[in-house]
């Protein structure tokens, strides 16, 4: 069984799926990592962004300036839409793979996608699991993480479906707005209930 874990950003998704994934013994990958390993020098993301954007992204040694291309693509549209277009079809392809590798192997995939339902790859999964934060948690969480204003992180979530649509389309809910131990909870239940429906059978303790 291949789960999709998705969220909002800030909502806290990384620590749910890995969580999820050791609780009923699957592996976890996520296309945050994928998209990362494929903007390493020489690779094929990279030779796509060395390609169509300017200079003023790449520092000295060639490698990308990450910190000054997130803050663009925040604040502006049209260079999110470049490097969507650019990029998201590389991380399909690449995820796409992994769940039928793993599908082949008869092993279960817990799969971190934060722009799962905006660019409807829902469907590639057999479940999703939506991870959900209020909005004063999720910029509290952005603003620590990465270091930057409220009204960067306002920008950071506004580029994405709103956290309660993303609910809609959900088969399980976490909700990670509180405390370690409560999302822990609700984390081994869904484990349980998983590993009574067979699917997962001896994996949760």
């Amino acid at each position: 069984m291949n789960i999709a874990v998705t969220g909002g950003i800030g909502s806290g998704k990384s620590f749910v799926a890995e969580s999820l994934a050791k609780m009923i013994g699957a592996e976890s990958i996520s296309a945050d990592q994928i998209c990362r390993d494929l903007l390493k020098i020489g690779q094929l993301g990279y030779k796509e962004i060395r390609k169509h954007f300017a200079a003023d992204f790449f520092l000295a040694d060639g490698q990308l300036n990450r910190p000054l291309l997130r803050k663009a693509i925040f604040t502006s549209d049209t260079l999110r839409s470049q490097l969507d277009t650019l990029l998201h079809p590389l991380v399909h392809e690449e995820l796409l793979f992994r769940c039928k590798e793993a599908k082949k192997k008869d092993h279960n995939l817990v799969v971190e996608v934060p722009l799962l339902l905006e660019k409807g790859w829902q469907d590639d999964f057999d479940a999703t699991l939506v991870v959900y934060a209020d909005d004063k948690t999720c910029l509290k969480r952005i603003m620590d993480r990465d270091m930057v204003s409220v009204d960067d992180a306002c920008a950071s979530i506004a580029c994405q479906m709103p956290l309660p649509e993303k609910c809609e389309f959900a088969d399980w809910v976490i909700d990670n707005s509180g405390s370690y131990d409560e999302s822990l909870k609700q984390l081994e239940q869904l484990a349980e209930e998983l590993s009574k429906s067979n699917i997962f059978p001896g994996k949760h303790k």
